[in-house]
């Protein structure tokens, strides 16, 4: 009785559900189409490209031309959406359609039945859709709300926001799909003997579990001492899971980490190149106006010499503008690949970036270098290392308001590692904190520091340089010490 119950609605549950179906796929291409038209809405229409594609006619103006003198037609919303309905409307038993009571383009007149729903909708502006079948085809019909963007185009007809403006129709043929389901009802007689012999069948496997339960008891007693075992390890594999997780987890920080600090540095070089550029020629034009001026002093009688001297002047403030953006581009480019550099050539770089900040707080910076020292790695990271560290040691002078602040670099070498030294006097760091300040986003600079700079500055002497980064107070201040292990072959050569 219940299978027979349960077959004899069966059909008229799956006829349901194939009309949901077909309604919910109308519904979503529906929606899919006025998400497109929002879209194009947004953006008052968009121009395409093309030779090919006839402007709209109802559209003022329908086509510009661009400064190579391609064609660049106009696509608002129902331009787009008639485009659309003319390419789905190639698939077979299947249509998509735009159309409105209050027409512009005569060709989105609507057919009896969408006049009906168009009225329904006018009286029923709550309701978003209508749909019915007739015969095997599936009719759906939802309502365009009238958006604030649409105003743009449609205000002159009288529209508010809200108001149901048109539809758009879609259009299924399910015969298909109906005649699936009546071969379904067909085999019904069939479904039921199944049910039945798989009832029958489902009686004897059951007698015959009862039959054989006791005699597998045994072997499920020791399978089941067997999972126990599994699972003790299982849990002992998900805590060192966790442990391993949190690991890798780190190490992929770590990694978007430096790509963040790469990016931010190659679009800073970007920047400065760019504005690079653009002073070239005003440094030109100022030399010119410059000689201009001088040529003209000397017709009126100012002392020629006097003018050299300031034009020499001048010049040479010019000539430093332009090296100083030249360092700055430079410096930010990052490295492709590792090179041989010279050591105080590249800490007098960083000092460069820094040098006009130093000498406005009074803070003395020396560098102190016996021979010349040749580095194999990433010249332009190492050099941002160091100006890490000369920064920090500027903040922490000028936070403290140190007396006679000073910065001092030391470079030395021995057999096994090349050594770089950034000292200061500003009374060291607290040892509380001291075993901390590489760890990212660590810092003492509330409110505008990222704790980044010392642990990407670590990052690349540890990871990209093989090399070693330490921090230690001193008498004075706090010392940053950078060793680098040497590398035999390259750099040799080079030098020699």
């Amino acid at each position: 009785m219940l299978i027979g119950s349960t077959i004899k609605d069966s059909y008229k549950v799956q006829e349901d559900l194939l009309v949901e179906s077909l309604r919910s796929k109308a519904e979503a291409i529906f929606n899919l189409i006025v998400d497109m038209r929002h879209w194009n809405a947004q953006f008052n229409g968009v121009y395409v490209k093309t030779e090919e594609l006839q402007p709209n006619p109802y559209l003022n103006p329908n086509f510009i031309k661009s400064e190579k003198g391609e064609t660049m037609v106009w696509v608002n919303p129902a331009f787009m959406t008639r485009m659309i309905s003319d390419i789905a409307s190639t698939r077979e038993g299947f249509t998509l359609k735009i159309t409105s009571n209050k027409l512009i383009n005569k060709h989105n007149a609507p057919d009896e039945y969408e006049k009906s729903v168009l009225d329904r909708f006018d009286e029923n502006p709550e309701i978003p859709y209508y749909w019915n079948i007739k015969g095997d085809t599936f009719r759906f019909v939802g309502a365009l709300k009238t958006e604030p963007d649409c105003l743009n185009c449609h205000s002159f007809q009288g529209y508010k926001v809200g108001d149901v403006r048109g539809g758009i129709s879609v259009t299924f043929d399910a015969k298909k799909e109906f005649s699936q389901l009546e071969e379904i009802n067909k085999d019904k007689e069939q479904t039921i003997m199944f049910l039945i012999i798989a009832a029958i069948g489902s009686i004897i496997t059951l007698i015959l579990y009862q039959t054989m339960q006791r005699r597998d008891e045994r072997k499920i007693s020791n399978l089941n001492e067997s999972l126990e075992i599994k699972v003790k390890e299982l849990d002992e594999f998900n805590k060192t899971l966790h442990k391993k997780v949190k690991i890798e987890v780190d190490k992929q920080r770590e990694k978007e980490n430096l790509l963040i600090q790469q990016s931010k540095m190659a679009a800073m070089g970007e920047m400065i190149g760019n504005i690079a550029h653009q002073w070239r020629q005003p440094i030109s034009a100022v030399s010119a106006i410059m000689m201009n001026i001088k040529w003209t002093a000397i017709e009126q009688g100012a002392d020629k010499n006097f003018l050299d001297e300031r034009m020499k002047e001048a010049n040479e403030q010019l000539k430093y503008m332009s090296q100083t953006i030249d360092d700055f581009r430079t410096f930010f480019k990052p490295d492709r690949e590792k090179e041989c550099f010279n050591l105080k050539d590249e800490v007098q770089k960083a000092y460069k970036i820094l040098q006009a900040s130093l000498e406005n707080q009074n803070i003395n910076l020396q560098i102190y270098c016996k021979k010349v020292i040749t580095v194999y790695g990433y010249s332009n990271e190492f050099s941002q290392v160091v100006l890490n560290l000369i920064s920090n040691a500027k903040d922490v002078l000028i936070e403290r308001e140190i007396q006679n602040p000073k910065i001092k670099i030391y470079l030395d070498e021995d057999e096994k590692n090349i050594y770089c030294e950034v000292k200061d006097n500003g009374g060291g760091i607290d040892e509380k904190i001291i075993d901390k300040i590489f760890e990212p986003y660590f810092t003492t600079k509330e409110g505008h520091g990222t704790g980044i700079g010392l642990y990407i500055s670590k990052e690349i002497i540890h990871k990209h340089m093989k090399g070693l980064l330490i921090a230690q107070n001193i008498e004075e201040g706090a010392n940053f010490k950078i060793s680098i292990p040497k590398t035999k072959d390259m750099c040799n050569a080079n030098i020699e």
